[in-house]
């Protein structure tokens, strides 16, 4: 599946999901001229070296979400940014949404550091920031549709998901492969650590920032139903 668009107007022009996008793509591009096992190696989050000496490691906590290890890799990870990034900075405002972007980044470097805590193999990406976005929208815009390409076999189709079902699908689907082991070059815990820091930071604001946003769209239709999903 590959979302594609969320018919969820944010109401404001999205400055600081554009300008984490601009870094992350002008990173990138300092990164193909230096070499990208050199970024890698050099900026990304490595934990046995950050368990060794954390002071002089601890820039690695920034620097590694902002890499990334090619062009499917970043592109992936803007266009979750692009679609999901506005809303939760419209809920939070700017300066909040930034710092807690860092901040679901490096609770997800934490977890998957704890979980690899003698790999000497770097981790790079926003990923595990944006998998905070994500956390946050699942709680804050269960009902918002996500127009998404599905691939069945030799079909794709596009279809209309609750966000609730299309963001838990993508939260098993990080949890099954992480909770088997399974080796794949991909960072599951880190998603699965931004996921779940984004769902306990939204979950405690839900009620303000729903009463907000009721305020300026009182006949939204993502509140349809919305007892359907009740998060406490």
């Amino acid at each position: 599946m590959l979302p594609l668009k969320d018919e969820n107007p944010s109401g404001i022009k999205p400055i600081m999901t554009y300008f984490l996008i601009a870094i992350n793509i002008l990173c990138f591009i300092w990164q193909l001229t230096v070499g990208i096992d050199w970024s890698a190696y050099y900026f990304g989050f490595i934990p046995n070296l950050f368990f060794q000496d954390s002071a002089r490691n601890f820039y690695r906590l920034f620097t590694s979400m902002f890499l990334h290890g090619g062009f499917t890799h970043i592109f992936g990870n803007m266009l979750y940014l692009f679609i999901f990034g506005d809303n939760i900075e419209a809920a939070f405002g700017r300066f909040k949404y930034l710092l807690m972007y860092l901040l679901w980044g490096i609770t997800a470097v934490l977890l998957h550091s704890l979980i690899n805590f003698g790999s000497a193999i770097p981790l790079i990406g926003a990923s595990g920031a944006i998998s905070g976005i994500l956390g946050a929208y699942f709680v804050l815009f269960p009902n918002a549709n996500i127009l998404t390409l599905v691939f069945f076999f030799n079909i794709a189709t596009v279809r209309r998901i609750k966000s609730f079902y299309y963001l838990g699908f993508w939260f098993l689907y990080q949890l099954i492969p992480a909770s088997l082991g399974e080796i794949s070059g991909v960072a599951y815990w880190a998603h699965i650590g931004g996921f779940i820091a984004g769902i306990i930071v939204a979950l405690p604001l839900r009620s303000r920032i729903l009463r907000k946003r009721r305020e300026i769209y009182p006949y939204d239709w993502i509140y349809e139903e919305e007892d359907r999903f009740t998060f406490g």
